[in-house]
């Protein structure tokens, strides 16, 4: 099971953006052939992204498409997850910077035992040797 996070669901979705043709075809092999993790946060972060900048008819297609892929695995906010966020978010946020909604992320990971996730964001790269978890980010980015 790999976790994939918000950032490349949007990229995924909005062909407009840079990143898009550098994620499509590893999301294409993902939705192809593996079970995906996701939590309710990030479902409504990506529809949010979606309505903010689609035709209402396009985002409630793109949403419904999303939310009903066959080998989407969503996992409720429940106070379970709230509790081990909170405790990822006290234990990382000053050491690390981690913020509320990736800690959210790492709280539905380690309940659920997901040991792979799929983002372009630096904070589970920074963690990954801590938290044991292998991060793919397939955005191909030059140095500066």
């Amino acid at each position: 099971m790999i976790f994939v996070d918000s950032n490349i669901w949007c990229y995924y979705f909005d062909q407009r953006l840079p990143e898009h043709n550098q994620i499509l075809q590893p999301m294409r092999e993902i939705i192809k052939s593996e079970e995906i993790a996701c939590n309710t946060i990030i479902v409504l972060e990506v529809a949010h992204y979606i309505v903010r900048h689609f035709t209402e008819k396009t985002a409630r297609k793109k949403i419904d498409n999303f939310v009903n892929l066959k080998n989407m695995n969503i996992t409720d906010f429940n106070r379970q997850i709230m509790t081990q966020t909170l405790e990822n978010l006290t234990e990382h946020a000053y050491t690390h910077g981690l913020g509320g909604r990736d800690a959210t992320v790492i709280a539905t990971m380690k309940t659920r035992n997901i040991k792979k996730i799929f983002s372009h964001d630096n904070i589970f790269k920074r963690l990954s040797d801590k938290l044991k978890i292998e991060v793919i980010d397939p955005i191909q980015t030059t140095p500066t």
